[in-house]
């Protein structure tokens, strides 16, 4: 069984200047992702994946190559019984 914690959304403002945000969606077989509300720039991932991806921006935040971050709401999710689901801590 593994446990992921990661947050359910994500802003931050890049190197030219524009504002970003990441918005997920869990469902049993992964997360559904967007970038900037557009339909065209859709993810679909593993928990592990998005975990990364936090890890990367605070990477980027700290040698100055974006800024402005904030992470929403943080979940715990669980595949006990083979499917992703949310667990209370």
């Amino acid at each position: 069984m593994k446990k992921v914690t990661y947050h359910k959304s994500h802003t931050f403002t890049d190197s030219e200047g524009i504002k970003n945000t990441f918005q997920t969606e869990l469902y049993s077989v992964g997360i559904y992702c967007i970038i900037n509300n557009d339909p065209q720039q859709q993810l679909s991932l593993e928990p592990k994946n998005l975990f990364d991806i936090e890890k990367k921006l605070i990477e980027l935040e700290n040698e100055e190559k974006i800024s402005d971050l904030v992470f929403g709401e943080e979940i715990t999710v669980s595949d006990e019984t083979g499917l992703w689901k949310e667990v209370k801590l």
